[in-house]
């Protein structure tokens, strides 16, 4: 196997795990409950793996790609505007009904403490997101010009 193409399989295994890692505790103890699993495996994903295309672009199979690159530019938008939304739907959510409506009825200080950790880590998780989604539109056009006009350089 190529060494970029198992570098790109084993940095998702990462990520997948990684993501596993910090949503099995909230299913454990939430359950059902917490409605919002897909928009924080969403917003873990595009951190990790854009924050991956950031810093390690050149070691990615990607890296010479030009119509990937230029496809992902424009990708970032409405992945930028996906989060955004799903920012505000659950700050809007959190508002409304607290961190406490994830566990129904408990009021255990333990469970308000967690309540804080699942709130802390979805918008920890979902601006750093937006953030990568911000610079991996300039790391790439940064990328497509130096494979345009230097031949070593990604």
């Amino acid at each position: 196997m190529n060494p970029y193409w198992r570098f790109e399989t084993q940095s998702w295994l990462f990520i997948l795990l990684f993501a596993g890692m910090i949503l099995i505790p909230v299913w454990m103890t939430t359950g059902f409950n917490y409605t919002f699993y897909f928009e924080n495996i969403i917003s873990i994903i595009v951190f990790l793996s854009f924050t991956k295309y950031i810093f390690l672009l050149r070691f990615t199979p990607y890296a010479r790609m030009k119509w990937v690159k230029f496809a992902a530019v424009f990708l970032c938008i409405p992945v930028f505007l996906l989060l955004i939304d799903n920012l505000f739907d659950f700050q809007r959510f959190v508002d409304e009904n607290g961190t406490i409506s994830f566990f129904r009825g408990s009021t255990d200080l333990s469970d308000y403490n967690f309540g804080k950790f699942i709130k802390y880590q979805f918008i920890l998780f979902t601006v750093a997101a937006l953030v990568s989604t911000v610079f991996l539109p300039v790391r790439l056009i940064m990328s497509f010009w130096r494979v345009r006009n230097t031949k070593d350089q990604v």
